[in-house]
């Protein structure tokens, strides 16, 4: 299934890249907590119409891999999920800010344990969307993501600040600080994550570590660390 995700990423890609230059962008993560649930995704951001002034369309495409644990009758169950999103959105910038959505459909593919059973394998389709808002400022960010899935009605949603607390004269290497919180859930579950966040410019490229505590119906109280790795071409 990896390889498959990984093919139809790469076609939609290739398929959707526009003839001429245009600026895109690509992004990638990874998360862990201390109960071993991960969640790790790939992603391609690349515009495909412009108008002078106005709105852009573009096309996007993102893979991911999901590894998280539940608990029946006191037994922990392991389950991972794996999902390809090729959307097409739009984005408009108001002064400092810069608005966009997008929607697609998503795949998926899901392999629980079971108790005292088989693991079973399920194929999913169906629709995801998303909204960002995102304001900059020469010495400080903003960042507010909302998302839906409707195969398990799944919210979650992503604030994040970031303040500029070194510059250098050359180009390497700015440093941000600041903190996010995540909050997610669907008609079983409920789950918050907060803590600090740090960012590196080196280049083009931003490195971004964070960390920090989680609650969630499972597990409740944890710990969970990870890095973004985002540059645009």
């Amino acid at each position: 299934m990896a390889r498959l995700i990984l093919f139809l990423l790469t076609a939609w890609i290739l398929a959707c890249l526009p003839l001429e230059s245009e600026a895109g962008d690509a992004f990638t993560g990874f998360q862990i907590d201390n109960k071993n649930q991960y969640f790790i995704y790939l992603g391609v951001r690349t515009p495909i119409v412009r108008t002078p002034g106005g709105p852009y369309v573009f096309v996007q495409a993102t893979t991911s891999g999901l590894g998280y644990s539940s608990k029946t009758n006191g037994q922990i169950l392991d389950a991972n999920v794996q999902s390809i999103v090729p959307s097409l959105g739009i984005t408009k910038t108001i002064g400092d800010w810069t608005l966009s959505a997008l929607t697609g459909p998503q795949l998926r593919r899901i392999e629980e344990q079971r108790l005292n059973a088989s693991n079973t394998i399920d194929y999913q389709v169906g629709v995801y969307g998303q909204l960002e808002a995102f304001y900059w400022h020469e010495r400080w960010n903003f960042l507010a993501i909302g998302s839906y899935a409707d195969l398990d009605n799944f919210f979650w949603s992503r604030l994040r600040g970031k303040v500029l607390v070194y510059k250098p004269e050359k180009s390497c290497c700015a440093t941000y600080a600041g903190w996010d919180m995540t909050g997610m859930g669907s008609g079983d579950f409920r789950g918050v994550m907060t803590g600090p966040v740090g960012e590196i410019q080196v280049g083009k490229v931003f490195v971004l570590a964070r960390g920090g505590y989680q609650n969630n119906t499972t597990f409740h109280s944890g710990a969970y660390g990870g890095f973004e790795v985002y540059f645009p071409f």
